[in-house]
């Protein structure tokens, strides 16, 4: 068989693959950077409102592009009620995250989340009828393995506040399951615009109830995220939000992109890189430097969602 030639061009496989990686690297750094600007309003804003203002700019943003390029296949959902019910336990997923991520580190808060590949497995296992292979069984091991060593159940303080990042990961799991088993055949951009959709009428609902419940001060300033409704964003506030309701839209039809057109033995590993990418914000932003132990339960956890792509994929 022929070799190419030194100084030769890549091939047309290498560089479908550079393009692939370029695109999951840019949809996780954009996803990265707007959980963590999530994290920096969640200090003063509640999830409520901040669903609700990105979600009214992205619901805006796709309407611009539908005016412009007319109503396409993507946007197609055959079956809205799966499609409801997917968007319901997204916000339930993220609402679990963001408030670990305002009791926890940013890159523990997204060590525990990214614990859904276990979950999807156990779901195709034993709903599904996958499988249950050595491979998977190992990389199950592995993967709570890495969970009690970020948790640290043993230690005088241990991090239960991560509970709530591994019951969001839970519920982000029933929502992929539902994605494959049940809207394969309808559109990622129109499942997406439910999911706004969703959000938007669970937020205002929410905004509404703490408004007639008048939660108490000291309870509002203690979980703002949580027990605060509407208030007025400042300035700097706007511009953050915008720029959520931006990196979200990108790094979200960048993430289904890249799923659609890459292979899955590529494209999952690589989303992994987000975990770097959380503890370097973390670092840079909030100056906190994960422990020896933790790292080792990031990279258990990280190592067995690999192993479960790959498996997968083959």
């Amino acid at each position: 068989m022929t070799q190419p030639t030194a100084g030769a061009p890549p091939t047309r496989v290498d560089a479908s693959t550079g393009r692939l990686v370029s695109l999951m690297l840019l949809a996780l750094a954009l996803l990265a950077v707007q959980d963590a600007m999530a994290k920096l309003l969640g200090e003063v804003h509640s999830i409520w409102q901040f669903h609700l203002i990105r979600s009214i700019f992205i619901i805006g943003l796709m309407s611009l592009y539908v005016w412009i390029r007319g109503f396409g296949p993507g946007l197609a959902v055959h079956r809205p009620g799966w499609a409801v019910l997917r968007g319901a336990l997204m916000y339930t997923a993220f609402l679990l995250f963001y408030l670990s991520m305002t009791l926890a580190s940013f890159s523990l808060s997204s060590a525990a989340f990214f614990t859904m590949p276990l979950y999807i497995t156990l779901l195709g296992i034993v709903f599904g009828g996958e499988q249950a292979n050595t491979t998977r069984l190992a990389a199950l091991v592995a993967g709570f393995a890495g969970v009690l060593l970020i948790v640290q159940p043993w230690a005088e303080e241990p991090a239960f506040e991560l509970i709530y990042a591994l019951v969001g990961a839970v519920c982000y799991a029933l929502a992929m399951s539902i994605t494959r088993l049940k809207l394969s055949g309808d559109g990622s951009a129109g499942i997406y615009a439910v999911q706004c959709l969703v959000y938007i009428q669970i937020s205002i609902i929410a905004i509404m109830a703490l408004d007639i419940l008048s939660p108490a001060p000291e309870a509002v300033e203690a979980i703002p995220f949580l027990l605060s409704g509407w208030t007025v964003p400042s300035g700097a506030s706007w511009w953050i939000l915008v720029a959520c309701a931006v990196t979200h839209l990108a790094g979200s039809l960048a993430l289904i992109r890249a799923y659609q057109t890459g292979e899955a033995g590529i494209v999952g590993p690589l989303e992994f890189m987000y975990l770097p990418m959380a503890t370097l914000l973390d670092i840079a932003i909030w100056g906190v430097t994960p422990t020896v132990t933790t790292l080792a339960g990031m990279a258990l956890i990280a190592a067995a969602g690999i192993a479960i792509a790959r498996a997968g994929a083959r």
